[in-house]
């Protein structure tokens, strides 16, 4: 992994153009990044993330995650929040905002914006008759 991070950021420098004057950052900020960032550690941890400027066009993301013992296997765990701008029905501008976390117990998402499904109207009588039928000693 490392010799291909390697490769790529030599390639990188050999493409770059030779004016001296020339400013990587300069150019990230004219595409509307306004930062970017990475942590690569030896016990195979890291950290990502970016945000972005611009009319209506902001949006970030930051995660970190490291290896972890998961059954035995080994997996990453990671966690983290990403945030962009929507669009409401009425055409104004909303911020979202999801906070998520991957591991084990799965993926598990939480903002406002994530539905959530109504409760089942249901849910009283199908417990009354499971309860009825443990009674009668069915299960």
């Amino acid at each position: 992994m490392k010799l291909l991070v390697i490769a790529a950021l030599l390639a990188v420098a050999a493409a770059r153009p030779q004016d001296p004057a020339y400013d990587p950052a300069e150019e990230l900020r004219a595409a509307g990044i306004v930062r970017m960032d990475m942590v690569q550690n030896d016990d195979g941890s890291f950290q990502y993330g970016y945000e972005t400027a611009g009319e209506g066009q902001e949006s970030s993301q930051d995660v970190s995650g490291r290896p972890e013992q998961i059954g035995e296997e080994v997996g990453i765990v990671s966690q983290g929040t990403y945030s962009f701008v929507a669009k409401d029905e009425d055409g104004n501008e909303v911020p979202v905002t999801i906070t998520w976390r991957a591991g084990p117990e799965g993926v598990v998402m939480e903002g406002a914006a994530i539905p959530v499904a109504p409760e089942d109207p249901n849910k009283a009588a199908q417990d009354a008759a499971y309860a009825a039928a443990a009674g009668a000693g069915d299960f």
